[in-house]
């Protein structure tokens, strides 16, 4: 993938990490998962506003997960680090195909800023001219007035037709005259959700020491909204792909069911293969939303690793 490491968050015991491991297998791509504390209550207290706090224990425990991968990825010598939540899904073309094309296209407008030289430190650009790359979001959606330059187009293949695409998201490009089979790489606008997210090392340090290290004052709801502010009203220099090259599951969340009491109850943000069996929006073949890429067999995996994750075949489409 290019980056200087993959770090996902997720609790020690979450019930999502299997499936998000038996994913990354598939596709091949190298996610650490740094453990986190057993985080107390004066964790929990730091984080909040002095004044007019609004984020709920569930958040904050989020929020703290998100830190902890910052702290890993600053502890690394890598100048780049790709930061994904344990529930997110991703198109089974992603590494061989997605990223490549992003990346080349991030090329050619960070190029703009200062030159580069095609290496394994600036695949993805100058990083001195970018701070937080959005490839994982809830959708962006603003409308054209609002879209910043430079930006630009660039076809994929392997994303769904514009009438397979999540409604808003379809929407969205129809206002914006953006034809099927093409992303949009833009300035950031409103992101939210912090699905997959890259950062470099200094927006990681900004946003562990200072941004984000508490609640702001009158009240943060969540880590993302945090994020967002960063790069609305906060000087970072922030860039996102529409459609999202990643997206959560349609499962519970964890969030929830930390704020409603059910903190762990049998079930509470389950990642079984009923989750499995929910496409994901605006992901063509998502290699945890496919019943077929379930599986405990070393064989089987082998099998998987060769046909989807390299040849790219979505296995149930050819028998449909």
């Amino acid at each position: 993938m290019q980056f200087g490491s993959v770090i996902a968050v997720s609790r020690q015991q979450s019930p999502r990490r299997d499936g998000l491991l038996l994913a990354a297998n598939i596709t091949e791509i190298d996610i650490s998962v740094p453990t986190q504390p057993v985080w107390t209550p004066e964790d929990l207290s730091n984080l909040h506003a002095e004044h007019i706090s609004t984020i709920t224990r569930g958040s904050a425990l989020a929020w703290l997960g998100h830190l902890n991968a910052l702290r890993a990825f600053l502890a690394s010598s890598a100048s780049t680090a790709l930061i994904i939540e344990d529930d997110v899904d991703w198109d089974i073309h992603l590494r061989t195909t997605q990223l490549p094309a992003t990346a080349s296209a991030f090329r050619s407008l960070t190029s703009n800023f200062s030159p580069y030289s095609l290496d394994a430190d600036n695949y993805w650009g100058n990083t001195s001219a970018w701070d937080i790359l959005w490839l994982g979001t809830c959708n962006e959606y603003f409308l054209p007035n609002a879209l910043r330059h430079p930006s630009l187009t660039y076809t994929d293949p392997t994303l769904p037709p514009l009438d397979k695409l999540h409604p808003q998201t379809a929407e969205f490009f129809t206002t914006f005259n953006i034809p099927s089979h093409t992303r949009l790489l833009h300035p950031t606008v409103f992101p939210l959700c912090t699905f997959g997210y890259a950062l470099t090392r200094p927006a990681a340090y900004r946003l562990l020491n200072d941004i984000a290290a508490r609640e702001a004052e009158g009240g943060t709801i969540a880590y993302d909204v945090r994020v967002l502010e960063a790069c609305r009203d906060l000087g970072m220099r922030c860039w996102s792909v529409a459609p999202e090259l990643m997206r959560h599951l349609d499962a519970a969340s964890e969030i929830e069911s930390v704020d409603s009491g059910k903190e762990g109850q049998d079930g509470a943000g389950r990642d079984n293969r009923v989750d499995f069996m929910v496409p994901t929006a605006n992901i063509d073949c998502g290699v945890r939303s496919n019943e077929a890429f379930f599986t405990k067999d070393p064989k089987r995996l082998e099998y998987l690793q060769e046909v989807v994750g390299r040849q790219g075949r979505c296995l149930p489409h050819e028998n449909s």
